[in-house]
């Protein structure tokens, strides 16, 4: 499989690291004002993303769009890492053509008080979204 574009929507297509509470009003976005990760979400996942595929060339192709990438807290001290994708799978070659598409949410708990932790949740969110991702591309009859 090779990896095409990884991408966000606004406003998770800056390097902030960006938070939701809940617990007053789930919809607004707000950033930590000290914290930044140190290059956009997509690019550290297309970078996640290279180092799993180990730069094999293969019968599709995979895009994926970040939907959602903040620390959420239910609570002043609890909170969770959630992201939210959507990946399409495309055939290569001469008759390129849509594979599949699908969306996850992947939601790692005890994120922490701070940035901090958060970061480190992220990092265990992006693992295990890759693994799905992997798995979902493997059971590809048309990618193998």
């Amino acid at each position: 499989m090779r990896i095409g574009s990884v991408r966000a929507v606004a406003p998770f297509d800056a390097s902030d690291m960006q938070y939701r509470l809940a617990y007053r009003n789930a919809a607004e976005i707000a950033v930590f004002a000290n914290s930044r990760w140190a290059a956009a979400p997509a690019e550290l996942l297309r970078k996640q993303l290279m180092r799993a595929a180990n730069d094999k060339q293969g019968k599709c192709v995979l895009e994926v769009e970040i939907q959602e990438f903040t620390q959420v807290f239910s609570a002043r001290e609890i909170s969770e890492a959630r992201i939210e994708l959507r990946a399409w799978l495309g055939a290569t070659g001469a008759r390129a053509t849509g594979v599949a598409t699908r969306g996850w949410s992947v939601i790692e708990p005890n994120a922490g008080p701070d940035a901090i932790a958060g970061a480190a949740a992220f990092a265990r969110a992006s693992d295990r979204a890759i693994g799905e991702l992997g798995r979902w591309i493997s059971s590809q009859p048309d990618c193998r």
